[in-house]
């Protein structure tokens, strides 16, 4: 039998604690991923939350299980309406990279946050992703805003620091206090709005003008 899915990850245990690297959303299903698959941009969230793996823990690339995670889904709905938008062909094998604040699995951030730190705290372990390193034509930060848990808050705006590092000409979020597109890497203090409850239409024009502008 045949599987295609749209999203693919790679999980890894650290620790006793599961991590996923490499979260890919392909605008359309595959069956198998390669290193020539195109990367079109990147999206950033805080940690993967409830997607998990479809088979066992392997070193390989696999399909995931989305288990109720909407961000995914979100993602690409938002993406393809884009295209749709210019009128411009998906091309094969295109995929939107996932970045996060910190990658350990659990949709319950308080859990989360406090194992991560445990983690960090045992020394020269590899924890963040290596696609980080890889230049993006332009990259959505939904990572949200103030925690009201001060203990997380502390522990996730020390982990924005790095995404300033990151190799795009076009960073960008979605402001809803200004109920506008903002287009730089978010500070601390900025309210990055996530994926739920956003309507398509606030960042459609946005993502759609960068597609049409890479296709010119």
């Amino acid at each position: 039998m045949v599987y295609n899915y749209n999203y693919w990850a790679k999980f890894i245990y650290i620790e006793k604690y599961l991590f996923r690297f490499d979260t890919r959303i392909y605008l359309e299903p595959v069956n198998e991923v390669n290193n020539n698959d195109q990367c079109i941009g990147a999206v950033v969230g805080k940690n993967p939350g409830s997607a998990k793996q479809s088979k066992c823990i392997s070193n390989d690339i696999q399909p995931l299980e989305l288990d109720g995670d909407q961000l995914l889904p979100n993602v690409k709905s938002i993406v393809k309406k884009s295209y749709e938008k210019v009128k411009v062909t998906i091309p094969e094998k295109e995929y939107i990279q996932v970045l996060n604040l910190f990658y350990l699995c659990d949709k319950n951030l308080e859990k989360a946050t406090k194992n991560f730190e445990q983690i960090k705290q045992h020394g020269n372990i590899r924890y963040n992703c290596d696609t980080e390193n890889q230049s993006f034509n332009w990259i959505w930060y939904v990572w949200g805003g103030k925690n009201k848990n001060q203990t997380i808050d502390s522990l996730l705006n020390s982990l924005k620091e790095r995404f300033r590092n990151l190799n795009s000409a076009n960073h960008f979020y979605y402001a809803p206090k200004q109920s506008k597109i903002i287009y730089k890497v978010p500070s601390k203090s900025d309210f990055a709005r996530h994926t739920q409850g956003l309507k398509h239409e606030f960042v459609i024009p946005h993502i759609s003008g960068l597609i049409n502008n890479k296709n010119l």
